[in-house]
């Protein structure tokens, strides 16, 4: 009579030293991912980090956008932090000829105040019955560039100037800026455009210092 044939359940086999064990079934084999691919839940949290971190580049990048334009718009000049309708006590380098010899060449009118020339270099009639709404250009002793008026109608400049160069201080109120304009140093030069704006406005209260 033939025996039964075992099952895999019954199927044993021998140790190294002759005993018999029962034989374990195989493991199922289980899938892997291909290397470098994310399944599940930490896939979806890299995509989130991902976007978030979009969005605060982009919204960090607009605020800075926005903050410099506000700037821009308070503060007239990259070289001194003059405010528009702030005043600052400046100090100007002179000669007493530069009430003849300064002049400004522009269309704009910033104001009340404008230039003696305009954009055709043609004389402008005054925009009021003297030279305290006339810009013209000055140089501080610290190297900065304006358009400012009204620096010859203070009271204290109307007396006798020194022979040479001289520095008078002033309050300088800060109208506007002038982006186009051609400045001319002497009577008998020629104006020359100026490669950047500069800051027009009013000049109070000038005087020399003793």
């Amino acid at each position: 009579m033939t025996p039964p044939a075992d099952t895999p359940d019954d199927r044993e086999e021998e140790d190294d030293r002759g005993e018999k064990k029962k034989a374990m079934p195989p493991a199922p084999a289980t899938a892997t991912a291909p290397a470098g691919v994310v399944r599940g839940p930490r896939r979806e949290f890299d995509i989130l980090l991902r976007a978030t971190l979009a969005l605060f580049v982009i919204g960090l990048a607009v605020w800075v956008m926005l903050a410099a334009s506000g700037y821009r718009n308070k503060y007239v000049s990259a070289n001194e932090c003059w405010r528009r309708g702030g005043g600052s006590l400046i100090e100007l380098t002179l000669v007493r000829e530069d009430k003849m010899n300064l002049a400004c060449a522009s269309g704009a009118t910033i104001g009340d105040l404008r230039c003696g020339y305009g954009a055709d270099r043609r004389m402008q009639p005054a925009p009021g019955p003297d030279e305290s709404r006339v810009l013209r250009p000055y140089n501080t002793t610290g190297g900065q560039l304006l358009l400012g008026a009204g620096l010859w109608s203070s009271p204290n400049m109307s007396k006798e100037l020194p022979a040479g160069r001289f520095t008078a201080w002033c309050d300088f109120e800060v109208v506007g800026v002038v982006k186009s304009v051609a400045l001319r140093w002497a009577p008998s030069g020629d104006f020359s455009p100026t490669v950047k704006a500069l800051p027009a406005g009013s000049l109070h209260d000038c005087v020399i210092p003793e």
